[in-house]
C-alpha cells in the first residue's frame, strides 16, 4: 500500500521532478518539520535544514489567506528520498505515447514517508497555523482551504547538500519587483486603487496629458537622470500618504493602515479631494507647469531644479498637511503659497569645496542640501527640517494669514513632535 499522487513528471537539471497540487490540509501532514540550517552538521538521515523561521512573515501569510478569498500561493519545493518514492509514468502504466522529457504520471510514496522542505516553509507553516486557529465546524477560511489546492514541486533527490544548494540558487534566480511596480499592481489597498484612478483623470496633468499616466514611472523606484518620467509610483504614494496622515507613524505598515483607513468609510470622499487638490495645484507651480505645457522636458526640469527629488516633495507634502490640518487653509491655497519658493539648483560650476551654499541661493541649504558639498541629504530628518522652512513661507502668504486664527505657534510644535516619530 502506497500513497499515490497524480501530476506531471519532467526532468530539469538532470534530476527527476514532479509537479502536483494537493489540498493544503493534506500537504502539512506530508512534510517533515523543518530544521535550522547548520553547515557543519552530519547529514546522515537528516534534512539539510532551512533558514530560521520568521514568525512575522509567517503571520503575514496567515492574514493574507484569511483576508483574501482570491488568494494565490506559489509552489513549494519539496524533496523525496528515492528509496521511499518513485515516479510512475503513464507511458509505463498504460502505454500512452508521450514526450520523452515530460508527461503525466503518478508520484508513488511509501506509507509514512515524508517530504523535506526545500523552499516554502513559511507557506506550509502558515497553513499549519490556520488549521490550528480555525477549528469550528463550518469555518469559512477552513472551507476555503478544503476547496483549494497547493502546488508543489517534488524533487527526487536524497542528497541534503543538493537541497541546500537548490535553496540558495532559488533565491539568487528570483528577482523581486521594484516597490513601485509591486504597489501599482496591488489593487487590494485603497491608496493604490485611488492613485490608479487619479492617473486617468485628465484634470491632473502632472501624471500625464489626457489621463495617460505617461509621466508616472512604475517600473523603477527612481527615474533616471534622462528619464521622461516625472515621478515614480512609490514617491507619489508616499507623498499622498503624508498629505492624508502626516508622519506620526513608525513603520510603513502602520502608515499604510492609517492611509488606507482614510480612503475607506465616510471620510473617503474628503480624503480623495485632498489628494486631487494637491496634485492639481502642484501641476500649477511655475516649474511643474513648464513641463505640463511642454515648455521644457522632464530631464531639463530634473537638471535645473530640486522639484523631482523625493525629499523635496516629502517636505512639501508634510508642510501642506501641517498647515491644512492646523489652519484649515484650502489645500490648493497652501500649495499656491509655495510658488514664491525658488526650487532651482544653484550654479555650482567651477566652485571648489567647501562650496558654502547659502539660503540666499536655495531655501534648502542646511536642511536638504549640504552647504559644503551641494549634495542632497537623505533621510527623514533632512526633509522634516525643510518642512519647517517651507511652513514659514506658507505662513507668510496673505491668503493663509487670513485663514489663521493666531495659532501659528502650533505649527512648530507639531513639526517638532513628529520629527523622529515617522518613517522615511
Amino acid at each position: 500500500m502506497r500513497v499515490q499522487i497524480p501530476g506531471t513528471w519532467y526532468h530539469q537539471g538532470g534530476r527527476q521532478m514532479f509537479l502536483a497540487a494537493v489540498e493544503p490540509l493534506s500537504l502539512v501532514k506530508m512534510v517533515a518539520p523543518p530544521t535550522p540550517w547548520n553547515p557543519t552538521a552530519k547529514l546522515d538521515g537528516q534534512t539539510a535544514g532551512n533558514r530560521a523561521r520568521d514568525e512575522k512573515h509567517l503571520s503575514g501569510i496567515v492574514k493574507y489567506v484569511e483576508d483574501n478569498e482570491s488568494f494565490v500561493i506559489g509552489a513549494a519545493v519539496l524533496y523525496a528520498d528515492p528509496k521511499q518514492a518513485e515516479i510512475q509514468k503513464l507511458t509505463d502504466i498504460a502505454g500512452v505515447a508521450e514526450d520523452e522529457h515530460t508527461g503525466l504520471g503518478i508520484l508513488s510514496m511509501d506509507i509514512g514517508a515524508t517530504l523535506a522542505i526545500g523552499d516554502g516553509q513559511h507557506r506550509i507553516g502558515a497553513y499549519e497555523k490556520i488549521i490550528r486557529l480555525h477549528t469550528e465546524e463550518g469555518d469559512e477560511v477552513m472551507e476555503r482551504l478544503q476547496r483549494s489546492g497547493q502546488p508543489m514541486i517534488v524533487v527526487i533527490d536524497g542528497n541534503p547538500l543538493n537541497r541546500a544548494q537548490d535553496f540558495a540558487d532559488l533565491q539568487v534566480n528570483v528577482k523581486a519587483p521594484s516597490t513601485s511596480m509591486g504597489q501599482s499592481m496591488d489593487r487590494r489597498q485603497p491608496i493604490n486603487r485611488t492613485l490608479l484612478e487619479m492617473f486617468k483623470n485628465p484634470e491632473l496633468p502632472i501624471f500625464g496629458a489626457d489621463g495617460s499616466a505617461e509621466l508616472v514611472e512604475v517600473q523603477k523606484d527612481n527615474p533616471g537622470k534622462l528619464s521622461a518620467k516625472l515621478l515614480s509610483f512609490k514617491t507619489i504614494r508616499y507623498v499622498s500618504g503624508l498629505l492624508l496622515v502626516g508622519n506620526a507613524y513608525r513603520t510603513p505598515a502602520t502608515m499604510d493602515k492609517a492611509v488606507n483607513a482614510k480612503l475607506e468609510g465616510d471620510g473617503a470622499d474628503k480624503a480623495r479631494a485632498v489628494l486631487t487638490d494637491f496634485w492639481s495645484a502642484l501641476a500649477d507651480l511655475v516649474r511643474f507647469a513648464d513641463v505640463v505645457d511642454g515648455s521644457i522636458k522632464v530631464p531639463e526640469l530634473r537638471e535645473a531644479t530640486y522639484l523631482t527629488s523625493a525629499g523635496v516633495l516629502y517636505s512639501i507634502a508634510f508642510a501642506v498637511y501641517t498647515a491644512h490640518s492646523l489652519w484649515d487653509v484650502p489645500v490648493k491655497d497652501t500649495v499656491k503659497a509655495l510658488d514664491v519658493v525658488n526650487f532651482d539648483r544653484p550654479n555650482l560650476d567651477g566652485r571648489a569645496e567647501p562650496m558654502k551654499i547659502t539660503t540666499e541661493e536655495t531655501i534648502f541649504a542646511g536642511n536638504l542640501i549640504d552647504p559644503d558639498t551641494g549634495r542632497l541629504l537623505a533621510g527623514r530628518t533632512a526633509w522634516e527640517t525643510a518642512t519647517a522652512t517651507l511652513l514659514d513661507v506658507i505662513a507668510a502668504d496673505p491668503k493663509v494669514i487670513e485663514s489663521r486664527s493666531g495659532d501659528g505657534d502650533k505649527v512648530a510644535d507639531q513639526v517638532t513632535a513628529q520629527q523622529g516619530a515617522g518613517v522615511a
